[in-house]
């Protein structure tokens, strides 16, 4: 059950957050051979003036500045080619659904130790 929570800036007109929220979802269950309905995505937007790179704090995602900033939590265990792939599976989706260019993404991975999450009434 990945957990995906994405910062970014406000987007440009035409991008719709439940579709690249749908969009993000969707791709890493389909990677992981899951149901869409276990892989939950977050949005959270960075206000205007709240997110500098160098001295440089637009009011809007640049296509090729001031990445997202994504984390992806999930169980342990999982083998470091799965998680390589579900790194750039989250970054191409992202970039593509935000029309940024390629590489304008930052996504980390954090797992969960096993006895450390409680979710669907169990402590897992």
């Amino acid at each position: 059950m990945p957990v995906i929570e994405i910062r970014a800036l406000p987007q440009r007109e035409g991008v719709r957050g439940e579709a690249v929220l749908g969009a993000v979802a969707r791709s890493v269950a389909d990677l992981l051979g899951e149901t869409p309905s276990g892989t939950w995505a977050l949005w959270e937007e960075i206000p205007a003036g709240s997110y500098s790179e160098g001295g440089d704090a637009p009011a809007v995602q640049p296509p090729s500045t001031h990445p997202p900033l994504v984390r992806v939590t999930a169980f342990e265990g999982r083998p470091a080619d799965v998680v390589a792939s579900i790194l750039a599976t989250v970054a191409e989706t992202l970039a593509r659904e935000l029309r940024l260019e390629p590489g304008n993404v930052f996504v980390r991975y954090e797992e969960q130790r096993a006895g450390r999450l409680y979710t669907g009434g169990v402590v897992r």
